[in-house]
């Protein structure tokens, strides 16, 4: 079985889905393998376990999400506290960190010409500088200004960078030795897109691939995580084992119970399936990048460099596919699809198949 889903993997190579794929599958036993290269542009490089790659938006469920779920525990925050409590410049006093979490606090997705963004400062007036588009829990509307809020709260109420808290906090107790911001080797990077700006000339390696995150120091809410499917292989057992990583309690059950819980879904036509959001997470719903056969009880994120990450509660199954599909440029979409017919070939051939 493992067999044909690295045969699956492979012919994904030869079409050029992406250069190389990282995967970790936990079902009846762990499987981490390493296909494919590195490297493409400038020079070919083989790819191994120890690749690093950069989570784009997974950086918001492994990362932001988790901190403010231990800060929660912890009785530092509550969801429905106003984002205003905590970060005073922030002008929108009706918009909670429940609407951050699921999307729907009406902010805009993105900032417009994000490549074009000079200095830290000019990001950050931007960002505080965004009013809603649409009336507040509408609709959903997924948001990178939101978690690049949602990192500043973490920030304000710790009194720690968001990667220092995230290293102390979540990383180090999950033994996520190579997980973290702004990676000091840079060699162990898959490269990501060819950029040529006024910011970044060349192949960006060892640095976040999302403009914002790069302006802002690689640091951000949204986007700048880097990790290996050997650390992730560390966090989805501590998810499907209800908050337990090697026998010591990481998170509580009722904890993780609630990144389970639908918190928000939008209907469109006629369909039964939803686009459904927990907090931070996608909770399955339409189009799900896990594919068609993994249960409601499914959380899941995708990241725009290539990244995806599931974790089936009910068929006790978690999957994470780490690829850099934009080296060299962004334009190859063949990923989107894919994604989820490998979703569908892990489900049917790791759950009880005879």
């Amino acid at each position: 079985m493992i067999k044909g889903l690295e045969e699956l993997l492979r012919g994904a190579i030869d079409e050029g889905v992406f250069p190389g794929v990282n995967y970790c599958l936990i079902a009846e036993k762990t499987y981490l393998n390493s296909l494919g290269k590195k490297s493409l542009f400038p020079a070919v490089e083989p790819n191994d376990l120890k690749t690093l790659y950069d989570m784009a938006s997974c950086s918001k469920v492994v990362s932001t999400t988790t901190c403010l779920m231990l800060l929660l525990e912890r009785g530092k925050l509550r969801l429905y506290d106003a984002v205003q409590t905590y970060l005073p410049n922030f002008r929108h006093q009706d918009i909670t960190i429940w609407d951050l979490m699921t999307h729907t606090s009406g902010l805009q997705a993105d900032l417009s010409k994000a490549s074009k963004l000079a200095s830290r400062e000019e990001c950050l007036e931007r960002i505080f500088a965004c009013d809603p588009i649409y009336p507040k829990n509408s609709k959903i509307v997924y948001s990178d200004i939101g978690f690049i809020l949602l990192g500043f709260v973490i920030e304000a109420i710790s009194g720690q960078t968001l990667d220092e808290f995230a290293k102390k906090n979540v990383f180090e107790p999950l033994e996520m030795a190579d997980t973290g911001y702004n990676p000091a080797d840079i060699e162990r990077c898959a490269p990501t897109e060819l950029r040529q700006d006024d910011i970044y000339n060349g192949y960006v390696r060892g640095h976040v691939h999302d403009e914002k995150s790069y302006i802002l120091g690689g640091v951000a809410g949204h986007a700048g995580l880097f990790s290996t499917v050997t650390d992730l292989s560390h966090f989805m057992s501590m998810i499907l084992c209800d908050g337990q990583y090697k026998g010591k309690a990481f998170l509580s059950k009722p904890t993780v119970d609630l990144l389970f819980t639908k918190q928000v879904e939008m209907t469109s036509g006629i369909s039964l399936d939803t686009d459904s959001r927990g907090l931070g997470w996608i909770v399955k719903g339409c189009m799900s990048s896990s594919g068609d056969l993994t249960s409601p009880n499914t959380i899941q994120h995708t990241g725009f460099t290539g990244t995806n990450i599931w974790i089936d509660r009910c068929n006790k199954v978690a999957f994470c596919m780490l690829s850099n599909r934009v080296h060299p440029t962004r334009n190859n979409l063949k990923l989107i699809p894919f994604r989820a017919k490998v979703g569908n070939y892990v489900i049917s051939h790791f759950t009880g198949r005879k």
